[in-house]
């Protein structure tokens, strides 16, 4: 009886790989379930491939973009209403008027696998990723814009003008109409502007170096009716969007971190 009781010992002392308690019987003998360690090692490289493409692909002129950007947002300005006129037309040089982009697999996996199944997502809201690519649309220029000034705590909302979208921010001085798309700022707000004598908003635009058409043009976004809603004071343009943008940088990171921590958990031999 005692030769059998040390075998058990022996046998129990063994260090076992945490694979051997993923076993499936079949026909009566038990086999290692391969295939979950197979898929979690999968994932964990492909994963972890992905966060090394945003590095990879990353160009000179972007990550120029991005230091330029973060030490402009460093800078303290000599006045509020000055800050918001060089703000304005900082954004306003630093990217270029498009249609918007899409955001590529490379910089970031899961924001763009949902994109496949959510298409509006893959149009990122983040104001690192639009100085990134250095070019977008009237309202992901305002919102680099809006995320430059809620660095010095000034107080924006985005303001829709008949599918154009301008920024207008609150001062101690008053609310003024900030355009990055077309490098405008004007010290009065959208209400006030809207009151103003036909022709006098134009004229001003005139005086400033804008082409007479242009100036007429967007007098008339001013004065329209059309889509002219304001969101609430430093909310983003979707916070929806905005949320599942959020959720979908943790999971970039997250993903990749918990694959390992369950690869390396069932290589490592245990005590039985």
């Amino acid at each position: 009886m005692a030769g059998p009781r040390r075998s058990n010992l022996q046998e129990s002392d063994r260090l076992k790989s945490p694979m051997e308690y993923f076993v499936s019987e079949r026909n009566g003998e038990e086999k290692p379930r391969v295939l979950p360690f197979a898929i979690l090692l999968a994932v964990a490289c492909m994963s972890s491939l992905g966060v090394s493409a945003r590095f990879w692909f990353a160009d000179g002129r972007s990550l120029q973009r991005l230091v330029d950007y973060q030490t402009f947002k460093l800078l303290s300005p000599p006045s509020i209403q000055q800050s918001l006129r060089c703000a304005t037309a900082y954004v306003h040089r630093l990217t270029e008027h498009s249609s918007g982009r899409d955001l590529a697999i490379w910089e970031n996996w899961t924001q763009w696998l949902v994109g496949q199944f959510y298409s509006p997502i893959l149009r990122t809201q983040n104001p690192r990723w639009i100085v990134a690519g250095g070019r977008g649309d009237c309202s992901e220029r305002a919102a680099v814009l809006q995320d430059l000034l809620g660095c010095h705590g000034i107080e924006t909302r985005f303001v829709g003008l008949g599918g154009h979208v301008v920024l207008e921010a609150r001062t101690e001085a008053g609310t003024s109409v900030l355009d990055p798309d077309y490098g405008i700022s004007m010290d009065l707000g959208i209400e006030q502007l809207q009151q103003q004598p036909a022709g006098q908003v134009a004229a001003e635009l005139i005086r400033r170096g804008m082409t007479v058409p242009s100036s007429v043009q967007y007098e008339q976004l001013i004065l329209t009716d059309f889509d002219n809603i304001p969101s609430d004071w430093n909310a983003p343009l979707s916070p929806r969007l905005k949320r599942l943008e959020e959720f979908c940088e943790i999971a970039f990171w997250l993903v990749p971190a918990v694959s390992w921590l369950f690869v390396v958990w069932m290589v490592i031999p245990v005590r039985d």
